[in-house]
């Protein structure tokens, strides 16, 4: 006969297991990541009496935690994408907040500049007017600079982002490392069941990861599981976990990027293809902050260079060629610091960039990489592969013989390379990368040269240098400096003088003479003194006798910019553009200035209209509210993105919960329902003992 007692017996251990779990999924209702659980009852077997069987009572088989696999997997996609346009949609706002923002951004300061033109045009013999001008123009310069130190916050803060992330990626490995280990030894000891809370503790840090990565689940033996993020580099494979580090970028060490370290090797990875929070980081940084930098850059260089350009056409109140308002541009340092060697060994050399054309500059970046460098005949051939970074065009720049003094022009960009020097005892190497940010850093090296308003070149110069409408060449000569008024070959309005190109040697000297109104060579006078030998920047004064003609002269380009300056007459000529032909002509004119002169001023104020960037179709205005639109787009796009994943997040969060959440309703009636089946089980144990006593009381 079975055995009544431990029938009882067997429904109380079963009733109190479903009693426990149903406490146990009450008191973990609020906590994260938990999954309710259920007690698998089933039956103890029976025992055989004759024909027929008599049960033995119930067992606990196993305790399951609802789970479902597909929910989960795509609650961690969702989480992922989340991570992403979350981080996306923070930096966008931040920075389209920083430019459009009335007290950060540069409009209304621009705009002050030219209505203060406008007074210096209005009384250009007030020294008061050109004192407002020079304010407004630093409070410009100002605001420039304070906007590039607000975008290398953001800058800074996103590097440091990206090392705290790196740390938080390992701590969240190891874990799951050690979670795996904890239940390879509870499945391995056969209590599979115990090991439910910690498969959703796995599951919790797993989503949490996912927030920072992309992240593919792989089951394996012994209830272990391999992790794996981004397109595939591996994290965690069983108890075993790989550190995640941040390393300094290259050729800039200040651009963190991250790094497997796999037994003390450094392995680097693409940060904009781990997905997640990480992605978005290094999507931001070297997408929407960079370009931010270049097209601020971009903006300040034509806005000062143009003025700077036509500064130097006009004269000043001293009577003086003007000079740069603004730092220049094209300054040897500026140039160079737009030049980044990569970190590849192969080889060292000084390079320089320069901007030559404010109509075809870009806001991109370019990479620069040796084809060749052949030293055969001294100093050499050079052959380099220029990729614009935006577009990826290449445009292919050699052999380049670097014994030639013009600078290598990188085509269709607005700018020119220049090889200052190439390491003898290092040599480049084929496959030596540089890369080049021709405007990255103009927000910050701007700044106001000149406060005296008497340096303002308001009036027209008082000797104009004219080419003439039948060259063939496209040189562009100014006058740069009036040295000495009463130079006896001095312009006057009825005595201009020409300067004849009679020849030029690719990369080399140019020859010249200078005319009278008639074509006559021009007589030096008896009187004048010998002048000068050339300078250290290789401007020529040619050697002259008392009485010669100023014909057959020669003057050579300095090696590093191109320049040439002509020094004749009490005036220095710069040609600071192009190239000559034989038999082109400039003419130099006197033209009268007086205090009141003010065509100079008023053609720096029509600057402000006139389409000189991106083509010659936009201004310095229209640059920056294409800059504003473009950051405003990225913004309202990434707030949608936003938005659409975080509802998709939701629904995946809330297909897990109706599968695995913990509903008190239901779990209340368990618990009566479990409260009566232990009650019902304990009936029967005193029902066994009272036939039990039966039986003793009729054996007596």
């Amino acid at each position: 006969m079975a055995d009544l007692l431990q029938i009882g017996l067997s429904g109380i251990y079963s009733s109190q297991a479903s009693l426990a779990t149903t406490g146990h999924n009450i008191a973990n209702v609020n906590t994260a990541g938990y999954s309710r659980q259920t007690v698998q009852v089933s039956t103890a077997g029976s025992e055989r009496y004759g024909s027929y069987f008599i049960g033995q009572g119930s067992m606990v088989s196993g305790i399951e935690r609802a789970y479902d696999k597909f929910a989960f997997t795509e609650n961690i996609m969702n989480t992922s994408q989340y991570g992403y346009s979350k981080e996306v949609y923070a930096q966008s706002s931040q920075l389209d907040m920083l430019f459009s923002n009335e007290s950060t951004s540069v409009t209304q300061p621009v705009l002050s500049v030219f209505e203060t033109l406008n007074g210096v045009a209005d009384h250009p013999n007030m020294l008061e007017s050109r004192t407002v001008f020079l304010e407004s123009s630093a409070n410009m310069i100002n605001q420039y600079n304070r906007l590039y130190d607000n975008l290398e916050i953001q800058y800074t803060g996103l590097n440091n982002d990206i090392t705290n992330t790196a740390s938080i990626i390992t701590t969240l490995a190891g874990n799951l490392a050690n979670i795996n280990q904890q239940i390879s030894a509870v499945v391995g000891s056969g209590g599979q069941s115990n090991s439910n809370d910690l498969l959703d503790r796995r599951d919790q840090a797993i989503t949490e990861l996912s927030e920072l990565v992309n992240v593919s689940v792989v089951p394996t033996d012994n209830g272990m599981v391999n992790i794996y993020m981004g397109s595939g580099q591996s994290l965690v494979m069983g108890n075993e976990s790989v550190n995640v580090v941040a390393v300094n970028g290259d050729p800039d060490p200040s651009r963190k990027e991250m790094a497997l370290n796999v037994n003390g090797n450094l392995v680097k990875m693409d940060g904009s293809r781990l997905g997640g929070k990480v992605a978005a980081m290094f999507d931001t940084r070297d997408n929407d902050l960079d370009r931010a930098f270049n097209q601020l850059g971009q903006n300040i260089i034509g806005l000062t260079h143009a003025i700077n350009e036509q500064q130097k056409e006009g004269q000043t109140l001293d009577g003086q060629i003007g000079d740069n308002l603004f730092n220049d541009i094209n300054a040897d340092a500026s140039m160079k610091r737009r030049v980044l060697a990569h970190n590849d060994g192969l080889g060292s050399a000084q390079l320089s960039l320069r901007v030559d054309d404010l109509s075809q500059l870009t806001p991109d970046d370019y990479e620069l990489v040796v084809n060749d460098y052949d030293t055969t005949t001294p100093p050499g051939t050079i052959e380099f592969t220029v990729t614009n970074k935006t577009t990826g065009k290449a445009e292919l720049l050699g052999p380049i013989n670097l014994a030639d003094t013009e600078r290598i022009a990188i085509p269709n960009s607005g700018l020119s390379l220049g090889i200052d020097a190439i390491t003898a005892a290092d040599p480049l190497q084929a496959g030596k990368t540089f890369t080049l940010q021709p405007t990255r850093l103009a927000a910050q090296e701007a700044s106001l040269l000149h406060k005296d308003p008497a340096k303002v070149a308001a009036a027209d110069a008082e000797i104009k240098t004219v080419a003439a409408d039948t060259n063939t060449g496209d040189a562009v000569l100014r006058t740069s400096a009036i040295n000495n008024p009463l130079d006896k070959l001095y312009m006057d309005a009825d005595n201009p003088l020409e300067i004849v190109i009679t020849g030029n040697t690719p990369g080399g000297d140019i020859t010249f003479d200078i005319v009278d109104k008639n074509g006559n060579p021009v007589t030096l006078p008896a009187s004048s003194a010998p002048p000068a030998p050339p300078d250290s920047a290789n401007n020529y004064t040619p050697a002259k006798v008392s009485g010669d003609t100023l014909s057959g002269l020669t003057v050579t380009p300095n090696l590093l910019t191109g320049k040439v300056t002509f020094d004749l007459a009490g005036i220095e000529v710069e040609m600071y553009a192009g190239s000559p032909d034989v038999g082109d002509k400039f003419t130099l004119n006197f033209n009268e200035t007086g205090v009141g002169d003010n065509r100079n001023i008023m053609e720096i104020a029509g600057l402000q209209s006139q389409k000189i960037m991106n083509n010659n179709k936009a201004t310095f205005q229209d640059v920056y509210s294409g800059m504003l639109s473009e950051i405003g787009a990225k913004t309202g796009n990434a707030d949608v993105s936003m938005q659409s994943t975080y509802i998709l997040k939701n629904q995946s969060t809330e297909r897990i919960q109706s599968t695995s959440g913990v509903n008190m309703d239901e779990e209340a009636a368990n618990l009566l329902q479990y409260q009566q089946y232990y009650s019902a089980a304990a009936r029967v144990i005193t029902v066994a003992g009272e036939l039990f006593d039966t039986i003793l009381q009729a054996s007596r």
